[in-house]
């Protein structure tokens, strides 16, 4: 995790002005009685407008309060009337860094240190904000002088995170290390570290970090939902109920959680968005306005596309198609690329795809939304969401006037700059509008796209092959293991246990999730034997074996997204259970979409009971299959031309009310006669 350099005040200057209305105003001020304070601070200035002292302390309450805007102007003057003093420059630079002008704030800083070279949260706070503009050489040099003049934990930290953020992880791991030890009690350092140690795959000494961080402080940003989902990764299910319960305490406290990661365990749309609203005020809060505009005359409407995932990626793998068909007559599309270059087949198809491919991954966020604006785009949509890897704080600056959240994450964004959310009625149905900070876009079928020129290689393997007993009926459930829960569990080892024979077939990854998941399988009276796992493959190779299977199960209170898609294009019947958030009815969308409705349970008991007769009913399944089969030219699912045509109407009503001056509204899109 980036830490912040420290915006540290300047210690009260030791020569007062001998007024007593000065010290009674000081004397306030480091009380926390603010109010007496303020009116002191302007009682004396306006007898003296230049006063050097009362127009820094004022400055500085301001800044404690948060009115930085008001600060602003105080601790300007306060520089000017008191140049040769370090820590009034220093208060105005960090006051500076807190608007957001970073050109501003390092010239300061470095005034800062002209003055007095020795002043270390002068080069920590330069570093900070180096950092936040992928500076990381520069910032690093930076944090080196403040540990040479003052060794302390919040440099070491600062630093590890740069040398995380160039991928030198041993040097960042030594660096938290260092960090600890000089603040051992401070979780901050101890978060940061099992962030490192994850990247490092070493698992067990992140899960240690994390449960070290909780242990100092439970309300510690993030540490909660980081450990509960790295357990359910590895599929350990020790106090499992516990922490479900730990979870949805912090959301209701006001505690800080990864809103992904408590998509993975929530079922309340309501406390979703409580998340969502909570992440969003401690990280990406509301900082600009719209910016109106007006396109010329018959112009085309600019869309762009902002995602890290224009590579060999579920997100790429499902929009592909839509990104190759949209009307270039109509419509000027360009690519926001924030990720990694995977020199990949499909990063080269979605190059070709876009008018403009800009890779903004070694951009600032700032640089970002000048790019935007000097392209003039209209319609900005962000296919990450709150996952990591998003770049959330370009929307933060309302790079465009219309934002769109889309397809990345299947929930709430719970913030004001969010215009619209393109979904449909099956993912979020009208009367739970309330739970989101956005507008809903209602597209007609599946809010998901298909990429129908993906192809199915014709050569499958043989089921002894892949690990598969040749006459076993086998149910599948590609998913990832923290989506599977305990309970889902228990219904899959009675499916097993009813139907002799019978495998179950799941993804392959961390070893000690596949040891774990054998253990609860023999806990409830299953061979460990009938749980068979996946070993990775390339996407084609993956969507290959798919029709190996004979089920495809779903998950709950996470759906299979890109995975139920994979499945049904693949010819695979998907059998879910409607859950009652956006993440856990994405698979009843498809399958409304794809013509197979009756394979959407209301209830895990219907689930069980439908997917035992599934198994136990040879022509049932061959007329589900051959209906699948027949539908994947004709539903709308599997039709990406007619998908890309309603984005395309969502985004004409979107300019046309922005055009017009109406606000945000839902809307529906219509179908075409």
């Amino acid at each position: 995790m980036s830490q912040q350099g420290r915006n540290k005040g300047a210690s009260v200057p030791s020569s007062l002005h001998p007024s007593t209305v000065l010290d009674q105003a000081i004397a306030a001020h480091r009380s926390g009685n603010l109010s007496d304070a303020e009116r002191a601070y302007a009682a004396i200035l306006k007898g003296s407008r230049t006063h050097p002292v009362a127009l820094h302390m004022l400055g500085l309450l301001h800044a404690q309060r948060g009115n930085f805007a008001d600060a602003e102007p105080l601790l300007k003057k306060a520089a000017r009337v008191d140049p040769g003093n370090p820590n009034v420059l220093f208060n105005y630079a960090n006051v500076l860094r807190a608007l957001g002008k970073t050109d501003d704030a390092l010239a300061w800083f470095a005034k800062v240190i002209a003055l007095s070279p020795n002043f270390a949260d002068a080069h920590l706070n330069r570093g900070a904000i180096l950092i936040a503009r992928q500076e990381l050489h520069g910032a690093i040099a930076e944090f080196d002088r403040a540990i040479a003049i003052a060794p302390s934990g919040a440099a070491f930290a600062n630093r590890g995170s740069a040398f995380q953020q160039l991928g030198q992880l041993d040097e960042a791991h030594d660096s938290y290390r260092r960090a600890i030890e000089l603040a051992p009690s401070d979780p901050q350092y101890h978060f940061a570290l099992s962030g490192v140690l994850s990247q490092m795959g070493r698992d067990d000494e992140a899960i240690a970090a994390l449960e070290r961080t909780v242990a100092l402080d439970k309300a510690f940003p993030f540490a909660l939902s980081k450990l509960v989902a790295s357990k359910r990764h590895r599929a350990d299910w020790r106090n499992f109920e516990r922490e479900q319960a730990a979870l949805d305490e912090a959301v209701e406290s006001g505690v800080p959680v990864d809103p992904l990661s408590f998509l993975y365990a929530s079922s309340s749309p309501s406390h979703q968005l409580n998340c969502a609203k909570i992440f969003v005020a401690n990280v990406v809060p509301e900082r600009g306005a719209p910016v109106p505009r007006t396109p010329p005359p018959d112009s085309r409407l600019r869309v762009a596309y902002l995602s890290a995932d224009f590579r060999n990626h579920a997100m790429a793998q499902l929009m592909a198609g839509v990104f190759e068909e949209h009307d270039r007559k109509r419509f000027a599309v360009s690519a926001i690329s924030s990720g990694p270059d995977d020199r990949s087949t499909m990063r080269n198809r979605l190059k070709a795809a876009f008018e403009r491919f800009e890779d903004v991954s070694h951009l600032a966020d700032e640089d970002v939304v000048r790019l935007v604006r000097r392209l003039d785009i209209e319609v900005l949509v962000d296919l990450g969401g709150l996952t990591p890897g998003a770049r959330t704080n370009i929307l933060v600056r309302r790079a465009a006037p219309i934002q769109v959240s889309y397809l990345g994450f299947p929930g709430t964004m719970g913030a004001s700059y969010i215009d619209y959310v393109l979904a449909d009625r099956i993912v979020i149905p009208e009367r739970e509008q309330k739970y989101y900070a956005e507008k809903v876009i209602y597209l007609p079928d599946s809010y998901l796209p298909t990429d129908a020129r993906r192809p199915l290689l014709p050569n499958v393997p043989a089921r002894s092959a892949v690990g598969l007993p040749d006459d076993a009926f086998v149910y599948c459930a590609f998913n990832r293991t923290i989506k599977i829960t305990p309970l889902l569990f228990d219904v899959w080892m009675r499916l097993l246990t009813r139907t002799p024979g019978s495998v179950l077939w799941l993804l392959d990854g961390d070893p000690i999730a596949t040891e774990n998941l054998r253990r609860e399988a023999v806990a409830r009276g299953v061979a460990a034997e009938r749980i068979v796992f996946a070993p990775f493959m390339p996407p084609d190779e993956h969507l290959a074996r798919h029709q190996l299977a004979d089920l495809f199960l779903d998950t709950l209170p996470y759906n299979a997204h890109t995975a139920a898609s994979d499945a049904l294009w693949a010819g695979l019947p998907v059998l879910t259970c409607l859950g009652t958030a956006f993440a856990g009815r994405v698979a009843a969308s498809l399958l409304n979409a794809g013509g197979l409705p009756e394979l959407v349970t209301r209830s895990l008991d219907e689930y069980e009971g439908l997917a035992l007769r599934i198994a136990q009913d040879p022509e049932l399944r061959a007329a589900l299959k051959s209906k699948l089969a027949a539908h994947r030219s004709t539903w709308p699912h599997f039709d990406t031309v007619g998908m890309t045509r309603q984005i395309e109407k969502a985004f004409d009503e979107m300019w046309r009310r922005h055009c017009a001056g109406e606000a945000p509204a839902s809307f529906a899109v219509q179908t075409s006669p």
